[in-house]
């Protein structure tokens, strides 16, 4: 009985600690989520100034401003993604 009881404290142990990871994994997946929503949004705005179905043309500097602005955005979206 006492090998038994053991038994079962070494497996709610490591229960214990399988849970705790997992928590983490999933703290980190939704942090994950809500940024890689955030650069999708950003990059959706730049296309929609710079893209096809433009409202009006923009100047060569605002262009580069929204380009770099998409660029970075693209570069912390990689960051949530590695």
């Amino acid at each position: 009985m006492q090998t038994e009881l053991k038994n079962l404290l070494s497996q709610a142990a490591n229960l214990h600690e399988g849970l705790q990871k997992m928590s983490h994994q999933a703290d980190s997946y939704q942090y994950n989520a809500a940024g890689i929503r955030e650069n999708a949004q950003i990059i959706r705005s730049c296309l929609n100034k710079v893209g096809n179905n433009r409202i009006a043309a923009l100047s060569a500097r605002d262009t580069r401003k929204v380009m770099a602005e998409m660029e970075e955005a693209v570069e912390r979206l990689m960051e949530f993604l590695d």
